[in-house]
């Protein structure tokens, strides 16, 4: 089953490379905006909120409501269902939202020239060029914001992908590559998508991202840091920052994770990063003597 993503940034998407990928592996094509709203309405959430949560801006009240984590564990969910409904392409940067473990995804970053960008803004949107320039720099500085989130350095590192989209030719009158440009990219890269598809094949990594992600939503109202994993259905939850009851704390996780359906087993453990909290020091500190007048 074919799983691509490709990472763009604000009026940098691949149009003709996207339709020519999406015509080819008949995939269902998920923009940003897509999943927000699809996530938006399974789950009973605002799209502004969403947005705020990606985009790491001001939330009120989060450390009570815990808003930002239940948005983006939401958002994890919708997008291993239409994983799992069939194949995919994802345009935008949510898809770094799927770990790393989920084999057979082929990942594309689309070096979209800042040219084109300002053209399609201006062209496109009727923006002025100081108007297309600071959109874009504000859209870049959330996107960078929302890595951050996902403890990256940063959405456009190479390594993060199988294939950088360079273009080298592009049509100054739809302000896109050409189409000769596209074939030529298609006919390189093909027989890598299509080994990419046979890993797919071969594993329930799809499935246990699926599992792991609705385990998140569940735990997502106790607003601890969690690293949720699961293999086969057996659940591993990693608490990575302190809490002030372990004991406590582990009860609530196995309560909850256990009643979400796909879920076989649910252990807990320390994360590196754990610590005790509440501890109070016992210093032995004598009062200062008077001064004598």
């Amino acid at each position: 089953m074919p799983l691509i993503a490709i990472t763009c940034g604000l009026y940098a998407s691949p149009y003709r490379f996207i339709d020519a990928l999406s015509t080819l592996y008949q995939c269902t094509v998920y923009e940003d905006p897509v999943l927000v709203k699809q996530t938006g309405q399974a789950h009973d959430l605002k799209t502004d909120l969403i947005f705020k949560s990606i985009q790491g801006r001001h939330i009120p009240f989060d450390n009570f409501t815990h808003d930002r984590k239940k948005c983006l564990a939401a958002l994890k969910v919708q997008i291993s269902e239409n994983i799992l409904s069939g194949p995919c392409l994802f345009s935008g940067v949510l898809s770094h939202l799927i770990p790393a473990s989920v084999c057979g995804i082929y990942r594309i970053m689309s070096a979209t020239p800042m040219q084109v960008r300002n053209q399609r803004a201006m062209t496109l949107y009727q923006l002025s060029s100081q108007a297309a320039a600071a959109a874009i720099s504000r859209s870049d500085h959330r996107d960078q914001r929302f890595a951050a989130q996902l403890n990256l350095d940063s959405l456009w590192d190479p390594a993060l992908h199988d294939m950088v989209l360079e273009w080298k030719k592009t049509d100054p009158v739809a302000h896109d590559m050409t189409g000769e440009e596209v074939t030529r990219i298609l006919g390189k890269i093909r027989s890598d998508i299509e080994s990419a598809m046979e890993n797919a094949n071969k594993n329930m990594h799809a499935v246990d991202f699926n599992i792991s992600s609705r385990v998140d939503a569940a735990l997502s109202c106790l607003g601890h840091h969690l690293i949720i994993e699961s293999d086969s259905g057996h659940v591993l939850v990693t608490l990575d920052k302190k809490v002030m009851n372990l004991a406590r704390t582990q009860k609530e996780i196995m309560d909850l994770a256990c009643v979400v359906p796909g879920v076989k087993s649910v252990k807990t453990k320390i994360g590196p990063n754990f610590y005790k909290g509440g501890i109070v020091r016992n210093l032995n500190l004598t009062a200062p003597f008077k001064r004598k007048t």
